[in-house]
């Protein structure tokens, strides 16, 4: 099992670092963007259709995105307070079932949002004029990261049981 995971980490590794790297020019450009737009507004009286529309875009890609980089890091806001009181075994458990509750969610999130971009393929924005389908891509692309992040936390959190049943029997493993 640990063998498993330590391939798979490397992986989730790799698409981690492309996910920054994106997250990171994603933000960079809807800063430059939307100053670009204040800009125009502001000191020329002028204004264009595609910034804000991009921006929007932009910032629903690095939420949806920056998501699946939280979950491998177990940095989602959540209420641990009872998982906490559990014994570490129970704490393996308990986070493993709970992470297997957010993959089934997030595989009807994932449908959902292949759904929207079937039913919007057809329909162009009106700023970026690009298809609709571009924009709400972020939906089942974003959902499909955070699954598989959250395939290597279960596996992180059942190779940590294994590891304590075995320092609980003296075992070393």
């Amino acid at each position: 099992m640990k063998a498993l995971l330590n391939v798979y980490s490397k992986i989730m590794d790799v698409i981690d670092k492309i996910l920054r790297v994106i997250v990171g020019i994603a933000m960079v450009v809807m800063v430059i963007v939307i100053f670009y737009q204040v800009i125009l507004r502001y000191v020329f009286n002028a204004s264009n259709i595609w910034s804000e529309e991009l921006a929007r875009y932009l910032m629903c890609y690095s939420v949806l995105l920056g998501a699946a980089i939280a979950v491998r890091k177990y940095s989602h806001l959540q209420v641990d307070f009872v998982i906490n009181m559990l014994p570490a075994r129970g704490r393996c458990i308990a986070v493993s079932l709970c992470t297997l509750v957010g993959i089934g969610f997030l595989g009807f999130f994932c449908q959902y949002g292949i759904t929207l971009c079937a039913t919007t393929g057809h329909s162009i924005s009106a700023g970026t004029g690009l298809p609709m389908s571009v924009a709400y891509a972020c939906l089942p692309i974003g959902s499909v990261l955070m699954i598989l992040m959250s395939v290597e936390v279960i596996l992180r959190e059942l190779v940590k049981f294994q590891e304590l049943g075995h320092k609980k029997k003296g075992v070393q493993a």
